[in-house]
């Protein structure tokens, strides 16, 4: 009997020694049998993907530097209120008819300033002198006489400094060849012959549409009235190679002789071979004032 206990404490104690977590300690407590372990997991060898050696990166190459031309861009021109430069214009006016003036009344009709210098060539060579800056010039030597020699070089600088000038010159082919021929030669016409006492006194539109029989006042010049005898004008030609415009011919419409309103300087410089006074004063008020209008616009637009 006593051989059977202690066979059974030794296998107990052996099967106690087996077992893993139990101490013989633990069996001697009232502590509930340990919790059953989970099964340790065998770690998993990590497979390690090869590294990629880095590709060395290329030296960077500076850039050339490329010289770009400069671009001449051009600075835009300031806008110009064309009608209020019109009507703020500075304006001499030379006007030999001074007993029946037409001239004078369409500027004032149009609503224009100006220096009035009336028939006193003096007064006139004196403003056109004095350094002051015209738009316009306007020369009507309609009463035979005061305009001419000395006066042409001072008109033709007025031209150079960028003024319009409007000339009504009935003896053209009598100072023709003296101190007006650079200013013919530059415009591009020459004396044709004189109009002495023409049938028809009328002006024919050689271009029906153009500003200067139409604005702002259209009209026509085949009525005339004959107030002069004799020589009452000349005709012009263009020279060979003229840039001139024959505006208004006689006998018929011309563009190359004939001119009795002829423009030229890039539209700054028109010439009237014919007398104001040959045809009636409303006509002529309405066609100086359509002059006026032309030669500011090209003044401003130049």
């Amino acid at each position: 009997m006593i051989r059977q206990v202690i066979f059974y404490v030794c296998l107990i104690l052996l099967l106690v020694a087996c077992t893993p977590g139990i101490s013989p300690a633990a069996l001697n407590q009232d502590e509930p049998p340990p919790t059953e372990l989970e099964p340790t997991a065998i770690p998993a060898t990590a497979t390690i993907a090869p590294t990629e050696r880095p590709r060395p990166s290329p030296t960077p190459v500076p850039p050339t530097a490329t010289e770009i031309p400069p671009t001449d861009t051009p600075t835009p021109e300031p806008t110009v209120d064309l009608q209020a430069a019109i009507q703020s214009a500075r304006i001499i006016l030379y006007e030999d008819m001074w007993f029946d003036r037409y001239i004078q009344p369409a500027l004032d009709q149009g609503g224009y300033k100006y220096t009035d210098v009336g028939d006193k060539a003096g007064k006139f060579k004196e403003e056109l002198l004095s350094g002051s800056k015209w738009d316009l010039v306007i020369a009507a030597a309609e009463g035979r006489g005061g305009v001419q020699g000395e006066f042409f070089d001072y008109i033709y600088q007025q031209l150079d400094n960028g003024a319009s000038v409007i000339l009504e010159m009935w003896i053209l082919d009598y100072v023709a060849g003296g101190r007006i021929q650079p200013m013919l030669d530059e415009c591009g016409i020459e004396v044709q012959k004189d109009w002495i006492n023409p049938s028809n006194r009328g002006v024919f539109w050689t271009d029906p549409n153009h500003p200067l029989a139409n604005d702002p006042n259209p009209l026509s010049l085949d009525r005339f009235t004959n107030y002069w005898e004799g020589d009452v004008g000349d005709l012009v030609q263009k020279s060979p190679g003229s840039e001139a415009i024959i505006i208004g011919s006689a006998n018929d419409a011309n563009l190359n002789q004939d001119g009795l309103i002829t423009v030229c300087y890039d539209g700054r410089l028109l010439l009237q071979t014919f007398s104001t006074h040959d045809h009636s004063k409303e006509t002529m008020m309405q066609l100086w004032q359509n002059y006026v209008s032309y030669m500011l616009s090209n003044r401003f637009a130049k």
